[in-house]
């Protein structure tokens, strides 16, 4: 567990990344006995949210031989082929499409509608790949998450807050490193 100050923060707060790092947020004026304190009252919910980390990340480990055996390209062409397709579908415009390994997120929407995905979309089935690939064309027309872009997604995936909690369950495959590192392999046996 880390403790940092923050000039920002107004108040203690606890953040836990991906892969279990806890970090308390402790505002300028507070003292660390004040949050020590906070964090004693959390124990519950640390280890509630660490025991889910710990099973998303079991997830991620399953998949690492799915991802030492993706081949970059043909995984950026299904993905690149199948935002294409989803644009068309729905009628949305964007600019470049960038696809690259991201350690934080599935992707993201710039001001000018350029899209940047990740690769490791390609091991998701296609149900969750494409909740991805609309939300971030979505927000070609709406740039925030509030209850217009929530109904609007809605509408389009029927069922998109039930399959965002679900795509949660795979956030540990964002920490996979890259390259991919396949298992060795025995080479081909030599002609006689």
């Amino acid at each position: 567990m880390v403790f940092s100050r923050s000039a920002r923060a107004r108040r203690i707060s606890l953040k836990i990344a991906a892969d279990g790092r806890v970090r308390v947020v402790v505002p300028l004026q507070a003292d660390l006995g004040q949050a020590r304190e906070f964090v004693d009252s959390k124990r519950d919910w640390i280890a509630r949210h660490l025991e889910t980390c710990q099973k998303r990340l079991q997830v991620s480990a399953g998949m690492a031989g799915a991802w030492a055996e993706l081949d970059i390209d043909e995984a950026a062409q299904k993905i690149y082929r199948r935002v294409q397709e989803l644009a068309r579908r729905f009628n949305f415009s964007f600019g470049r499409v960038t696809i690259r390994n991201q350690k934080t997120r599935w992707g993201s929407c710039s001001a000018n509608n350029n899209l940047s995905l990740n690769i490791k979309l390609a091991l998701l089935d296609e149900e969750l790949m494409d909740l991805v690939l609309v939300h971030e064309l979505l927000h070609t027309e709406i740039r925030n998450h509030g209850p217009l872009f929530r109904a609007r997604m809605e509408e389009l995936i029927p069922g998109a807050a039930r399959l965002d909690q679900r795509l949660k369950d795979f956030s540990g495959l964002l920490l996979l490193p890259w390259p991919p590192v396949a298992e060795p392999r025995p080479s081909p046996a030599e002609p006689d």
